[in-house]
């Protein structure tokens, strides 16, 4: 491997649903993953063990497609079919805030470093 850089697969979870995006928590022992539905699972990055499920946004319809947690690990930002974007509890799944303004899908969201702010993109052209 140059530079002594090694990849390799290490666990393979196959699921019966679409998966669309994956964000690491901040000791990178969890990955968080938007499911097609309104689900996101997390699993133990260790043993690829699914540890549990959170509700991904509130509106009863639509898919997440974006998940993204805020370096403090507190805060898990997803964003949805239905345009919205929802501020949840990382620990207790309780949705905080569910946000609107964009008039298409959120392609790319991220936190800032200090937290304070989420930055979204959308197919709209704006950011």
């Amino acid at each position: 491997a140059a530079g002594g850089l090694v990849l390799a697969r290490s666990h393979h979870v196959v699921e019966k649903t679409t998966l669309y995006d994956m964000t690491l928590d901040p000791a990178r022992s969890h990955a968080a993953v938007a499911c097609h539905g309104r689900s996101i699972r997390v699993y133990e990055v260790e043993t690829g063990k699914l540890q549990r499920c959170l509700k991904g946004f509130s509106s009863d319809d639509g898919t997440v497609l974006k998940v993204q947690l805020d370096p403090s690990g507190c805060f898990l930002a997803t964003s949805g079919s239905d345009r919205s974007i929802s501020i949840l509890d990382y620990e207790s799944g309780e949705t905080l805030v569910t946000l609107f303004g964009h008039s298409e899908i959120v392609t790319s969201m991220k936190f800032t470093l200090d937290c304070r702010y989420l930055i979204t993109v959308s197919g709209d052209r704006c950011v």
